[in-house]
């Protein structure tokens, strides 16, 4: 659906749906609140200063890369990659993993293929750095996006709140 192929990492017009066409820019660290409403849809309070605070540091650094999707100048969406350093495994020798986070698309452009066009983005970044495991936490609805690329739930972790 892609109409030029420039790499995922690099801006370029693309067809998501008959008619609605986008490009995928790489975020900096001046999205950075943008980024974090990404995060927390709709909400208000000092959790989002925070985030958006860490954000240019993980983005200097390499432990956050993001993309943003733009639509007649106007930003609609976007993605996340986080690559946190992970131990080596019986399965995954790599010492990093990957992290899919901050999928979001106004509500207004959901349903026309943005999301998809945008998760294959981080995909496309992990397998070019040969990433064997990735993860990401999902909503109820979100979880159909997910399933067709491959990702499966698991029942192999567990959480424990420490500031509960």
């Amino acid at each position: 659906r892609q109409l030029r192929r420039g790499g995922h990492a690099a801006s370029g017009d693309r067809e998501v749906s008959a008619g609605t066409v986008i490009q995928i820019r790489v975020a900096g660290p001046e999205d950075a609140a943008t980024i974090a409403c990404h995060r927390y849809p709709g909400e208000s309070g000092e959790h989002l200063a925070v985030y958006a605070d860490w954000l240019p540091r993980a983005m200097s650094d390499g432990r956050h890369l993001g993309w943003l999707a733009v639509r007649g100048g106007r930003m609609i969406g976007g993605a996340g990659l986080l690559l946190p350093h992970w131990q080596p495994s019986r399965t995954d020798p790599n010492p990093v993993r990957g992290r899919v986070v901050n999928v979001f698309v106004k509500a207004e452009f959901r349903w026309q293929g943005v999301a998809r066009e945008l998760l294959q983005t981080p995909l496309t970044e992990a397998r070019s750095r040969r990433l064997g495991v990735l993860n990401l936490g999902s909503s109820v609805e979100g979880r159909n996006l997910y399933v067709p690329p491959g990702f499966q739930a698991s029942e192999a972790e567990m959480l424990l709140h420490l500031n509960s």
